[in-house]
């Protein structure tokens, strides 16, 4: 049987009332809730207060509401409001104290909120890390639900779990996070990798050192990001880095540690940078490049040698790299009477850039330090006679 095209009209009209409706009655529930807000915010931030002042646990009956009610993801996101609401007041850290004290409030939330969406995971796991709540052993109730989000599909439920691991976990639990992640074959954000563990709040010597233990269990995705981030952290990895430049390496793992002897002096790293800087092909120039960059921190006529090669490259970031280093150790050297008195117009050129530069430099730095100097002595005009 055809339907006839007003039935359909009317079917449609009837449609767009009933979402009118629905839309009118949610914006009236949210208008609502935003105009209640405030007050259930205040009630919050007493409670909280009176919880902090007493500096005693919470009893049985007071730790089961709480439970129930903050499995509620509308109330936990009025607990936050009212939480920073305090530490704006300067009650942070006894609010922190407490937290901490009290962990168990937290612990059924964490099971409730493991069952619903990515969102409420992220945003709990953010309450977690903010709360410093992670214990120091894999079985723990809040280290087992952010080993668990490490694994997740969302990226800030990822990031959230793996800042709160940072915020309090031990090395060894940050290491576990990063090998689940491996296993599912996650590639998270390199730059959130090292800026994460910048985060760290316990030893990051340690967790570098711990890194390196576990090395091969990591792909020179993670392997990238981990050099980067120790470069950004101790010199006491020159040796164990230079083994990456002489193996089969990852090119992105080499150029890290190519990055981390530009930032440390590791003597023997010298030869192995000069020898890229001359002995470069057309393929791989960016070693040649990097490393003409990195020997500005090995003065010697080795290296003076090995740059002076790199200006007549054919390659323009080798050459710029090249003569860049070249006026910093090199400025005094007679090697560069070679170059300026050469035929090669475009080493000569560039070379004489570099030094002018640096010249102008050098001729601006006497001259602001007499300008803060006159600065200091010249008293302010305070507009009194």
């Amino acid at each position: 049987m055809v339907l006839r095209v007003n039935i359909l009209i009317y079917m449609y009209m009837v449609l767009c009332v009933c979402m009118l409706a629905f839309n009118a009655a949610y914006a009236g529930r949210r208008k609502w809730s935003d105009l209640h807000r405030p007050g259930k915010i205040k009630k919050w931030k007493e409670r909280i207060g009176i919880l902090i002042e007493s500096g005693q646990p919470v009893n049985s009956k007071e730790t089961k509401e709480l439970m129930k009610t903050l499995a509620k993801p509308a109330q936990i996101s009025l607990f936050y409001k009212a939480q920073q609401e305090l530490w704006q007041e300067g009650k942070g850290e006894r609010f922190l104290d407490w937290a901490a004290a009290n962990r168990r409030i937290f612990i059924t939330p964490c099971e409730k909120y493991s069952k619903k969406s990515v969102m409420y995971k992220a945003f709990y796991a953010f309450l977690i890390g903010q709360y410093k709540l992670c214990g120091t052993t894999q079985r723990d109730p809040f280290v087992r639900f952010m080993l668990q989000l490490v694994t997740e599909h969302s990226i800030y439920c990822r990031e959230n779990a793996l800042q709160a691991l940072y915020a309090n976990a031990p090395s060894a639990i940050v290491i576990r996070a990063y090998q689940l992640m491996v296993r599912q074959e996650i590639e998270h954000s390199s730059k959130l990798v090292t800026d994460g563990l910048l985060a760290f709040a316990g030893d990051r010597v340690e967790l570098a050192g711990l890194l390196w233990d576990h090395w091969n269990e990591f792909p020179p995705f993670y392997q990238t990001a981990f050099i980067n981030f120790i470069r950004l952290v101790t010199d006491g990895f020159g040796r164990r880095f230079l083994s990456l430049l002489r193996e089969e390496t990852d090119w992105e793992v080499q150029f890290a540690v190519i990055r981390y002897y530009r930032r440390y002096h590791y003597e023997e790293a010298g030869p192995v940078l000069c020898r890229m800087v001359m002995e470069w092909n057309i393929d791989d120039w960016e070693f040649a490049a990097l490393a003409a960059a990195s020997l500005e921190n090995y003065p010697g006529e080795d290296s003076i040698r090995a740059l002076i090669q790199g200006m007549y490259s054919s390659n323009w970031y080798i050459r710029d790299n090249a003569s860049d280093s070249l006026v910093r150790i090199g400025r005094d050297s007679v090697l560069l009477q070679e170059i300026l008195q050469g035929t090669d117009r475009y080493a000569r050129d560039m070379l004489q850039y570099k030094l002018d530069q640096l010249g102008k430099a050098l001729d601006m730095e006497p001259a602001a330090e007499a300008a803060a100097a006159l600065e200091q002595e010249v008293a302010p005009d305070d507009g009194r006679d």
